[in-house]
């Protein structure tokens, strides 16, 4: 028989036993770290969701209706004519100018407008498209008026516009799309 005997197995199987259940609590402790830190991040991104979507739905900009509609129509005459332009690069100068013609229109059209009160000038639609107009303008000015607009300067001046588009108020329903709404409620 070894020396401790009996004893000493039992004092090894005791120790084993305390290792495997120091083992097992830090096992515990882990798991419920894991679950801690788990549960955290999704009350975060849950947060997060929420946050956004509140500021989806207050996205649109209180502005003056008749600002709205002149920023729309510009907005949209010159994302079309930007992405026309950068699409059909291989076209004449006449084709191009032919088909920004109603660009140039919304931009005279918006740059005339008064609005009496300036109510539209601290807006993020008006920061956005007056950046988008001072770099298009720039462009011209460094390159000429008949120079294809790089398409760098075409992505900067197509995101301020889609975040000004973003933020405009949705248009007034037309007529034919209020006899389209009756029509689908039947």
């Amino acid at each position: 028989m070894r020396p401790g005997g009996a004893l000493g197995t039992a004092a090894s199987d005791t120790s084993r036993a305390i290792e495997d259940d120091a083992e097992e609590d830090s096992r515990a402790r882990d798991d419920v770290r894991r679950r801690t830190f788990f549960a955290t991040n999704c009350v975060g991104a849950l947060a997060a969701c929420a946050s956004a979507c509140a500021d989806a739905v207050n996205a649109a900009e209180e502005v003056p209706k008749d600002y709205a509609k002149l920023a729309r129509e510009l907005v949209d005459a010159l994302t079309t004519s930007l992405e026309y332009e950068a699409a059909n690069a291989d076209k004449s100068p006449g084709e191009r100018f032919k088909f920004a013609e109603p660009a140039k229109k919304a931009v005279k059209a918006y740059i005339s407008y008064d609005g009496g009160n300036g109510s539209a000038a601290g807006t993020e639609t008006y920061a956005d498209i007056s950046e988008a107009l001072r770099e298009l303008s720039a462009f011209y000015k460094r390159n000429g008026a008949t120079t294809a607009v790089s398409d760098e300067v075409r992505e900067k001046i197509l995101s301020r516009l889609y975040e000004a588009r973003d933020l405009l108020p949705p248009p007034e329903p037309t007529i034919m799309d209020k006899l389209l709404n009756l029509k689908k409620d039947e």
